[in-house]
């Protein structure tokens, strides 16, 4: 909608309202109109409405973008809508809008687009590393609300207070979350918000999470350069310095060893679940997208083409793989394929016993009833059988890193690994298990000590 209004100098300026921002600002496009002195005020009126209905088209239809007048928060907006909803997996979209929501745009949103530097950005990347840069507080379960929410199940928790089942369950095992989340359980169950959490102190951002922070940005400056808005993207020349790598986390034989002791009374289902992701190291949405259409029983071989994941807001959607490589077949061990055909007599004999009231559910992975298990409920399940069974703590994901450090340790190279993992390429693979990799130099080492001593025996 566009009005008009006089300034103290005789001219006029047009203003066309916008919508709102990520930060739930008003966005307002405006334009000065100067007129010539000799217009009757008939002839003025009729200038200033032609050219209000001019300048709300433009804007309308996005034709009066300007590097020198428009803000990184406005430009911002229009990535979101051209670039990010249509290129970005759900999965990826909601972190990324959060950061935007949460520190780019208060930091920088305020700045004209074509004046930016990369000096700018760089003292914002320092801003995050500092201790207590965050921009939102995090607030920890106290004893006291963790003895609350110990009488309530998990899904009780979801239906009573809207929030989202993952969250629910990071509270009850007393991990932080923000002040909303914190303050709408209070209001819900009309708790003391002073005895049922506390303020965290939360350390610096980590590499890795400024980086995501740095491609965001480098993303929109990027459009903004190929609409030639700017001349050029100020995000390229910044030095983000050495990025720590953060030491993936996974089990020993010995551990594994109390693993699958501890399933073997655990539901069919599951236990599937986890021998799965062991066996092949798939990730827990490509878990949740398998079909018994993608087990191959007479070649043992295990087609992946498709994830299925749960986002709040978004709910869930299936999408192929976050990669081109993550499309890809593997081979099953035999132990797989055997336990795999039980668990579909298992199906077959559920579907028999319940008769009509089964679901028929679509995918590999169901409920008893036949249900497709939801893509949470792995994760779920899984830290919940860590705890009973008092085994460390690792995430499902992790059952991954367990998969492709138990193949290092016994001779699988970096190549078949990255194929078998879905990885772009084996630097990735390489990159990620420099630790395990690392640790097969001294093996090398004996083996060309080996090597040496038969050399040396042929000589004799």
């Amino acid at each position: 909608m566009a009005s008009i209004e006089k300034r103290k100098d005789g001219s006029y300026r047009v203003i066309v309202s916008c919508g709102y921002d990520v930060s739930d600002k008003k966005i307002r496009k405006s334009k000065t109109i100067k007129l010539p002195p000799n217009l009757t005020e008939r002839q003025k009126q009729n200038e200033l409405q032609r050219q209000k209905i001019l300048f709300e088209n433009e804007v309308l239809n996005k034709n009066y973008l300007d590097g020198e007048k428009i803000t990184f928060a406005e430009f911002t907006e229009i990535w979101i809508e051209k670039h990010a909803k249509i290129k970005y997996a759900p999965a990826s979209l909601k972190p990324c809008l959060a950061r935007l929501k949460d520190r780019i745009i208060p930091e920088l949103g305020h700045h004209k687009l074509s004046k930016i530097q990369t000096y700018h950005l760089e003292e914002f990347y320092n801003k995050l590393r500092n201790n207590g840069s965050r921009l939102e507080d995090f607030y920890t379960p106290t004893k006291n609300m963790s003895e609350f929410l110990s009488k309530y199940k998990t899904i009780e928790l979801v239906q009573i207070t809207g929030i989202t089942n993952k969250t629910c369950l990071r509270l009850k095992n007393g991990e932080k979350t923000n002040f909303k989340t914190a303050q709408k359980i209070c209001k819900v169950f009309d708790l003391d918000f002073k005895k049922m959490f506390k303020r965290t102190n939360d350390s610096p951002l980590s590499d890795k999470t400024i980086k995501h922070h740095h491609t965001d940005i480098s993303s929109i400056f990027t459009l903004a350069e190929r609409w030639n808005l700017i001349s050029h993207n100020p995000a390229k020349k910044v030095d983000l310095g050495k990025i720590s790598k953060k030491q993936v986390k996974y089990y020993d034989d010995e551990q594994i060893a109390k693993l699958f002791k501890e399933l073997e009374n655990e539901p069919m289902t599951y236990k599937t679940i986890i021998y799965l992701a062991i066996d092949v190291g798939l990730r827990s949405g490509e878990l949740c997208g398998l079909k018994w259409e993608d087990v191959n029983f007479e070649t043992g071989v295990l087609t992946i083409n498709k994830q299925r994941q749960y986002v709040s807001t978004f709910g869930v959607n299936e999408r192929q793989p976050k990669t081109a490589n993550g499309i890809r077949t593997v081979t099953l061990s035999s132990q797989m394929i055997t336990m795999l055909k039980q668990y579909k007599q298992k199906q077959a004999e559920d579907k028999l016993k319940l008769g009509s009231a089964w679901e028929n559910g679509e995918y590999l992975f169901k409920h008893d009833d036949g249900q497709d298990l939801h893509p949470t409920r792995p994760y779920k399940w899984f830290m919940n059988f860590l705890k009973r069974h008092n085994l460390p703590k690792i995430t499902f994901h992790e059952l991954r890193h367990t998969n492709a450090s138990l193949l290092i340790a016994n001779g699988v190279d970096a190549v078949t690994l990255s194929k078998r993992l879905g990885h772009a390429d084996k630097t990735v693979t390489l990159n990620t298990y420099s630790h395990a990799i690392q640790s097969k130099e001294t093996q090398a080492a004996i083996t060309m000590d080996n090597l040496y001593s038969r050399l040396k025996k042929k000589c004799l």
